[in-house]
């Protein structure tokens, strides 16, 4: 496949994201993302100068509770100054945003002043936030091509791995909210791209500098966002020089391999030391205030439910985990109340884990990398399901939604299918036909997707389009019916073209030499490197550093 033909395909699958992006933010309700409430309530706080309170202690305004919870039609929709003026105050409801560092709600709140939102009505605050996120959440297909790209030398299974994203479609939807997740995602994807390259030779410290920047914005961010420091400090311990990978041995061996340990170590230490330098105040003053790094801010106004008889529940604690996490990670729409059918997402779910652990039996290109880059969602899942096990012992409440926790290591999951099935499905003419099935399934998925989305918002949950709906999307919506009719054109005509190419580049036998799975990720040197695509370079086999420092 040409550089050309690759640049092609990877931007058709680029626009048809965003196409689904701009779908889900223009057709979803105000207000009807996950925590999209509070996180607009925060930005509004901040761009009103109203300061930060401490975990539990952040109210709503009373305006927004007001327009939550008594929605009116956009003719209706008055203007933030004079809506403040009639709705003045804090509300009683505890806004859980605070527990978190402002980073996000600050960039949002200098957005807001930057369209001086107080002369527009709400909706428009609402609907610039929404495209904000959509563009922090665009490039997440580029990253997962270059990602896979690396580990496995195969254009077709880069080119295909970005698919993957389409048969998650709450990803879509919640980077298409108001959310402090959509900068999450993206630094979480560009924090296992680069993770990568350092696994398969990158030592440049322009590689360092990228991640030193995605793991200082995911810890200012989120509490979750420091699991990138150990992250980090792992990735380097474990990048090895690959010429031992290859097996040689000469008698400089631990003159060779002592520097690049200490290169390593000193890498690591400026991704640390940069993370603790601009988010490590915060941590250390939350530890101090409220004992932990992520208080409960609803705590103090949830309810403790009765235990069952025989008191804490494991297994009824990990069926609920199982159910929240594996729905809400996949689609569950809304607020969380319009879910994909079960079967569906236990399918995905169950298909995904099964063929992963059985790739685990075959020798093939990139597993070690994938391995590692595992840890990565591995820790975000350990430290969710820790998280939720505390809030069910103090509240006797097994929640499990926030499988959205899991996009942020997103790249990592589809890097490790894209490894899985690569080892397991070896005949060319095999290949062809899963290339074929994941673009049509994901398609397919990720319109159902916004289908139930439509008519969960719109429709009385019915499966229908009906004028009545139609119109109720019209008045309601944030944009109106037009700004949402082009999106989707736009989502159904890239997604209908990506699929031609994939289906037609499946069809093409490959002239390019299958990688020896003793050099995992690693071309042997006989290798014509593929140059001139966006964010790739070949894994080399010398740590690759600039020239005025070799």
């Amino acid at each position: 496949m040409t550089a050309r033909r690759e640049w092609v395909v990877l931007g058709t699958i680029t626009v048809a994201w965003l196409g689904l992006l701009l779908g889900f933010a223009l057709l979803t309700p105000a207000f009807g993302a996950p925590d999209e409430p509070a996180h607009v309530d925060a930005a509004f706080r901040l761009a009103l100068g109203l300061g930060w309170p401490h975990g539990g202690e952040m109210h709503y305004l009373a305006a927004i509770r007001q327009i939550v919870e008594h929605p009116v039609p956009a003719v209706d929709r008055p203007t933030v100054d004079a809506l403040l003026a009639a709705v003045p105050g804090d509300s009683p409801a505890i806004d859980p945003m605070s527990q978190n560092p402002p980073t996000y709600w600050l960039v949002a709140a200098g957005i807001l002043r930057l369209i001086r939102f107080g002369a527009h009505d709400w909706a428009t605050s609402v609907l610039v936030l929404r495209l904000f996120d959509v563009v922090l959440v665009t490039a997440l297909p580029v990253l997962v091509w270059a990602t896979v790209r690396r580990v496995t030398r195969s254009p077709r299974t880069a080119l295909v791995a970005p698919l993957l994203l389409f048969a998650v479609p709450q990803l879509a939807q919640v980077g298409a909210g108001v959310t402090s997740w959509a900068p999450m995602i993206l630094l979480g994807a560009v924090l296992v791209w680069l993770s990568v390259r350092v696994l398969t030779g990158d030592r440049s410290w322009w590689t360092t500098a990228g991640l030193a920047v995605a793991v200082t914005g995911l810890a200012a961010i989120s509490a979750l966002g420091l699991l990138a420091v150990p992250f980090v400090v792992l990735v380097f311990a474990l990048a090895r020089d690959e010429r031992d990978e290859r097996g040689e041995r000469d008698r400089d061996r631990d003159q060779r391999t002592a520097r690049p340990w200490r290169r390593s170590a000193l890498r690591a230490g400026v991704v640390v030391v940069a993370a603790a330098a601009v988010s490590g105040w915060w941590w250390v003053r939350t530890l101090l205030v409220s004992g932990t790094l992520l208080p409960d801010a609803l705590r103090g106004v949830t309810a403790v439910q009765p235990y069952p008889s025989g008191g804490a529940n494991p297994g009824a604690f990990a069926g609920r985990q199982w159910d929240g996490l594996t729905a809400s990670f996949f689609g569950d729409f809304g607020a969380n109340q319009w879910p994909l059918p079960p079967m569906v997402v236990d399918a995905l779910a169950i298909v995904g884990l099964v063929a992963l652990g059985w790739s685990y039996a075959r020798r093939g290109a990139g597993r070690r990398v994938m391995t590692i880059a595992l840890v990565w969602p591995v820790l975000v899942v350990v430290a969710t399901l820790a998280y939720n096990w505390r809030n069910y012992l103090g509240t006797h409440q097994g929640n499990g939604l926030q499988g959205r926790f899991l996009f942020m290591a997103v790249v990592a999951l589809v890097l490790s299918q894209a490894v899985a099935w690569r080892a397991l499905v070896v005949r060319p003419e095999l290949r062809r036909r899963l290339a074929r099935i994941a673009a049509v399934g994901s398609f397919a998925i990720a319109l159902y997707g916004i289908g139930i989305a439509y008519r969960g918002a719109w429709e009385n949950v019915q499966f229908r389009v009906t004028p009545g709906g139609l119109s109720a999307m019209a008045g309601g919506s944030l944009a109106g019916p037009v700004p949402i009719a082009l999106a989707g054109a736009l989502f159904l005509a890239a997604a209908v073209a990506a699929a031609v190419f994939v289906w037609r580049a499946a069809a093409v036998p490959s002239a390019t030499p299958a990688v020896p799975s003793t050099t995992a990720a690693v071309p042997s040197t006989t290798t014509t490197p593929v140059t001139g695509l966006p964010l790739e370079s070949p894994p080399t086999h010398e740590p690759t550093v600039r020239k005025e420092n070799s």
